[in-house]
């Protein structure tokens, strides 16, 4: 016990100095006048979290964010799911093929991809082109700046972390218990519904929150993609700091986002506990 405490402190060191201490540091200015940082004698106050919960402007980018963020979420889900599962029946050169597809769009700056979609969505650019071609518009439509162009940006932006971790859960599913299935007269819908889907149960769980959590803290593509229409919490931190230059106002925005993902953290740990993710007791029916 006292070796693996040896071993773990380094790391233990690393986490509080990078973690916990600057997050100690950001509760403490969240309390602190705007004054704070030049100088300026100021006492511990609760005025910052006062105007964040009475002012809403910052109610609605609350709303904003995490309804953008789980609207994304379940639009990376829906297009990811079937990317995974091609790519996981698929032969070893198409699925390194598909994976590098998939993955490659990382490797390109969250800039670039919010400009190629900013000329994507234009009045005069390639979507309004094609719908007048296609007679379904008349005039060019209203894409860019609107909510829907920030959702589309962001499931494009943050697709592979979804696709990895189901696929990740696809790859480790035993094809013995898919076969069995299958001799035992299962049909192939009734296969892919109540084995397929349960044992992807943690791949969407770790997929999902890998992208709510993204979409959190984003700020690039939001402001690129929806300017000042579409607010968001990240946003309105990055004002706050770099604009305004109110570090305490934007230190409380940020412990207020970190509270609510907290409570999103545990309510998504009591939906996968009572709805009880394990692919165990599935394996040892079927296999028995």
């Amino acid at each position: 016990m006292k070796q693996r405490a040896l071993f773990l402190s380094p790391a233990l060191g690393f986490i509080a100095l990078a973690l916990f201490v600057p997050f100690a540091y950001l509760l403490f200015l969240s309390f602190m006048g705007e004054g704070y940082l030049y100088g300026e004698p100021t006492e511990a106050t609760l005025d910052n979290y006062a105007e964040a919960f009475r002012n809403p402007v910052y109610w609605e980018s609350i709303v904003n964010t995490f309804r953008i963020g789980a609207l994304v979420t379940l639009a990376t889900l829906v297009i990811g799911f079937p990317v995974a599962y091609i790519i996981s029946v698929s032969g070893k050169t198409w699925a390194a093929l598909l994976t590098v597809v998939t993955v490659l769009p990382l490797f390109v700056s969250v800039v670039v991809r919010g400009f190629g979609w900013i000329i994507v969505f234009g009045r005069e650019g390639p979507l309004n082109s094609l719908l007048r071609w296609l007679g379904l518009i008349d005039e060019p439509m209203q894409v860019l700046y609107t909510e829907s162009a920030v959702i589309i940006g962001l499931t494009h932006l943050l697709l592979p972390f979804m696709v990895l971790p189901v696929l990740a859960s696809l790859r480790a599913i035993d094809k013995n218990i898919i076969d069995a299935s299958m001799v035992l007269g299962s049909r192939k819908w009734d296969v892919f519904l109540h084995i397929i889907i349960p044992l992807c149960a943690p791949g969407f769980v770790v997929g999902s929150l890998l992208v709510f959590l993204h979409v959190l803290a984003t700020f690039v593509l939001p402001a690129m993609l929806g300017s000042i229409n579409i607010k968001m919490i990240a946003t309105l931190i990055y004002q706050q700091v770099m604009i305004i230059g109110n570090v305490p106002a934007g230190a409380a925005l940020a412990v207020i986002l970190f509270v609510f993902t907290m409570l999103v953290f545990g309510l998504i740990a009591a939906i996968k506990a009572h709805l009880n993710f394990d692919a165990k007791p599935l394996q040892e029916n079927e296999a028995a």
